[in-house]
């Protein structure tokens, strides 16, 4: 019996229970929908391994091969598991005339990397999940497939380079533009071994815009312009701020620029950028400076609002007024320290803050992109990570923010990898016996000559014109 009969055979079955054993069980619409999903994948199986043997077959019977290759072993099996499920084919294990060596020829064919167990798509797929959830609820996602450790996910996170990724589909454009934005912040990530590790995370836009202008509502939601994102450990601090000084030289004409605002907490990496990026003024952000103006304030909250407008004002002598007057009343030793952490920070910093009032500032909102690029998958939850899975999982997420395609990453590294494979014209009498047993499918299938357009006829239709 041949795939298309057998095919047909499994569809007119499924047709004429489905129903009734849906009603039987009460499952109802839904019971319906997921065992015919259920069919589709089994049918989906069966065809993609009855090509898979039809390639086989003709890599066996070419003639470009048997000049160059000899029949070592025959009928191996493999197993490779993909976003249908499991398929199951046996194939040849060549030898080279020539060069002595051993191939499958029908697995480069494939796009199969030697000992592969899973295809490109799943694991794209998986690589997509794993930016979300965990390596185990990745893998009890799949049903029809045999892989069911948690460790398979980390070593294909463990094993994709992210090298030379930062910036996806990167083209020069010097766009010019009066004003750059650049915005940083940390997420501190819990290390399997040793000291938590420092995420550093910085994107750059060229401002905010409303996102429906026509919307009514009081506090009209905002996005950045342009954003592009960049994350990693980056020891050597420089780098990372070489890496986004590389991208605004590609995408801007940086003479053009009259002043690019670098945002952040205070932390020291981060003021270091403004020795790399030209022109660049660092600034305190709100969220953080809040804080700190909150926390002074705590025992004396009616100040609060006087307080900010002393700092945002830029009156240093009535800040300074305000902590020697604070400090001198009776308060126990922890308050004391809090306000003198307070002082220093607001003091330490006072000419980034200052820096707000500038022409062209808009406020920094780097707290919440850490906490949803980064935070939301690395840090919100007790887990512990290696370096390299934290990593590789930080910069995935940044990856496709920034537009990139996890399939196309997966594809262009195997590009790579499978340089040396072999290519070779497959025997055409093989194709063409194939070919007339499909077209015979036509003719022996009554329902087509019945001339009633039902929705069996629609589909059976289709198939033989595919």
């Amino acid at each position: 019996m041949n795939i298309i009969t057998e095919l047909s055979n499994k569809i007119t079955t499924h047709m004429s229970t489905c129903m009734e054993e849906a009603l039987e069980e009460g499952t109802g619409l839904t019971g319906m929908i997921e065992s015919t999903l259920e069919l589709v994948r089994e049918m989906g199986r069966d065809m993609i391994e009855e090509m898979i043997s039809t390639a086989e077959e003709s890599v066996l019977e070419s003639d470009e091969r048997k000049a160059a290759w000899v029949v070592q072993s025959r009928n191996r099996e493999k197993t490779i598991s993909t976003l249908l499920g499991d398929i199951y084919y046996k194939r040849t294990y060549y030898k080279n005339r020539g060069t002595g060596e051993f191939k499958y020829i029908t697995d480069d064919l494939l796009g199969l990397e030697p000992h592969a167990r899973m295809d490109t798509g799943l694991q794209a797929d998986m690589l997509a999940k794993a930016n979300e959830i965990s390596y185990e609820k990745v893998i009890r996602s799949y049903s029809d497939i045999n892989i069911t450790s948690r460790s398979t996910v980390k070593n294909l996170i463990h094993k994709t380079s992210m090298e030379n990724t930062n910036w996806p589909n990167l083209e020069a454009e010097k766009r010019k533009v009066r004003f750059l934005y650049v915005e940083a912040d940390e997420d501190h990530v819990h290390q399997q071994r040793g000291k938590n590790m420092i995420m550093k995370l910085a994107y750059v836009h060229e401002g905010k815009r409303i996102v429906n202008p026509a919307s009514k509502s009081k506090h009209k939601r905002k996005e950045l312009i342009g954003a592009k994102y960049i994350t990693g450990l980056y020891p050597n601090n420089e780098d990372f701020w070489f890496e986004i000084l590389d991208y605004l030289d590609t995408q801007y004409d940086l003479d053009h620029v009259e002043q690019i605002f670098l945002s952040g907490d205070g932390a020291p990496w981060i003021q270091a950028g403004t020795d790399i990026l030209p022109n660049c003024k660092y600034v305190i952000d709100g969220y953080h400076l809040s804080k700190y103006i909150k926390s002074a304030t705590s025992s004396y909250r009616d100040y609060e609002p006087r307080l900010k407008k002393y700092v945002y004002g830029g009156m240093k002598d009535f800040v300074e007024a305000y902590f020697e007057t604070i400090e001198s009343n009776k308060h126990t030793e922890a308050e004391l320290e809090r306000f003198a952490a307070c002082r220093t920070y607001i003091l330490g910093n006072w000419d980034s803050i200052q820096n707000r009032n500038r022409k062209g500032y808009v406020e920094c909102s780097a707290e919440g992109h850490i906490s949803h690029v980064l935070s939301h998958r690395l840090s919100s939850r007790p887990l512990s990570w290696s370096k390299k899975g934290s990593e590789t999982v930080a910069k995935l997420r940044v990856y496709t923010r920034n537009g990139g395609s996890i399939r196309g990453l997966l594809d262009t590294a195997k590009e790579r990898t499978m340089k040396d494979k072999v290519q070779l014209t497959l025997d055409s009498k093989t194709l063409k016996k194939k070919r007339r047993i499909y077209d015979e499918f036509s003719s022996n299938i009554t329902i087509l000559d019945m001339g009633k357009r039902t929705n069996m006829f629609k589909f059976l239709k289709a198939l033989r014109s595919a």
